[in-house]
C-alpha cells in the first residue's frame, strides 16, 4: 500500500501527462507499487477531451425524481473517481449514478463496467431491449447504455417523447443533463460514432418498457399528439407507439393543442 499523499502527487502528474499525450498516454504507477489498486486514469469516454472545466468534485450538476448526478471533478472522462468508492460504487463514475437510482427505487443492484450493465441485468427484475425495439420503447427511470470502448457508458432516462429522450449522466463534461434524437424506435448517436446498444428497464418501474395501454386517439388534436393528463400520469403515441411520463405528484392539464404537464 502507498501513501494517500504518494498516491495523489502520482495522478497529478498523470492528469497533466494525460492532457499532452491524451491518445496513447496511460498511468503506470510500478515505482509505487499502487498500479492495481488504483482506478484507470485513461480516456474512458470522448468527453474527455473536450475543453470543458468541470465544478468541483462532489457538485451536483442535475437532479430527477431524487436522483443527482453529481461532477467527477477534474477526473472527468476518465476512470478515475474523485470521491472514492461509496455505497453505489466508485463516486462519480456513470455506473453508480443508474446503481444508486435502481437501488434506492427498486432495491435493485448488479455488477460490471457499463458496457456490461444489459448482459449481467437480473432478467427476473429487469427487462432488456435493444435500441431499435418499437415495441417496448424506453420510459423515464430506465438506463440507457452504450457498448463503444473500453468500458462503455451509461445514463439515467428521465424524460421521453417528441422525437427526444432526455437524460442526466456522470463522468461527462457538460451539464449532467442532455438531449438525444429518439424517433419511437432508436435512440440517435453520442460522441458522432456512439449509439446506445439499448437500454435495461426495472420491471417494477411500472410495469413492462413497452405494452403501454393507452388509445392514442386520446392524445390525438388536429393531426399531433400531444402529452395528455390520464390517472396522473401523461400518456401520448410516438409513430403509433404509446408512451407515458410518470407524475409523481399528478399532473396538470393544459389547453387544447398543448401539453399537459407534470405537476
Amino acid at each position: 500500500m502507498c501513501s494517500a499523499l504518494s498516491l495523489g502527487m502520482t495522478f497529478q502528474l498523470s492528469q497533466l501527462s494525460q492532457k499532452l499525450l491524451p491518445a496513447t498516454f496511460l498511468v503506470l504507477l510500478s515505482q509505487t507499487g499502487c498500479g492495481a489498486e488504483l482506478e484507470s486514469v485513461e480516456p474512458v469516454n470522448p468527453s474527455f477531451f473536450e475543453a470543458t472545466a468541470m465544478p468541483a468534485c462532489g457538485t451536483v450538476l442535475a437532479s430527477w425524481n431524487g436522483s443527482s448526478a453529481y461532477s467527477n471533478g477534474s477526473n472527468t472522462g476518465t476512470g478515475y473517481s474523485c470521491a472514492g468508492v461509496g455505497s453505489y460504487g466508485y463516486q462519480y463514475q456513470c455506473v453508480e449514478l443508474v446503481m444508486r437510482h435502481f437501488t434506492q427505487k427498486w432495491g435493485l443492484r448488479w455488477w460490471g463496467n457499463a458496457k456490461d450493465l444489459l448482459t449481467n441485468a437480473p432478467r427476473d427484475k429487469v427487462d432488456v431491449y435493444a435500441n431499435g425495439d418499437s415495441a417496448h420503447p424506453p420510459k423515464p427511470g430506465d438506463m440507457l447504455v452504450w457498448t463503444n470502448g473500453t468500458y462503455g457508458h451509461v445514463a439515467l432516462i428521465t424524460r421521453v417523447g417528441g422525437g427526444t429522450l432526455d437524460i442526466i449522466e456522470q463522468n461527462v463534461t457538460g451539464s449532467g443533463a442532455t438531449t438525444l434524437a429518439y424517433n419511437g424506435a432508436s435512440v440517435g448517436s453520442r460522441w458522432g460514432s456512439w449509439v446506445p446498444a439499448g437500454w435495461a428497464h426495472a420491471k417494477a418501474n411500472g410495469g413492462g418498457g413497452g405494452g403501454i395501454s393507452w388509445d392514442c386517439n386520446k392524445s390525438a388534436y388536429n393531426g399531433n399528439q400531444y402529452w395528455t393528463c390520464s390517472g396522473g400520469h401523461l400518456y401520448k403515441c410516438v409513430s403509433g407507439v404509446p408512451q407515458r411520463q410518470v407524475c409523481a405528484a399528478g399532473c396538470n392539464v393544459k389547453p387544447l393543442g398543448t401539453d399537459d404537464t407534470c405537476k
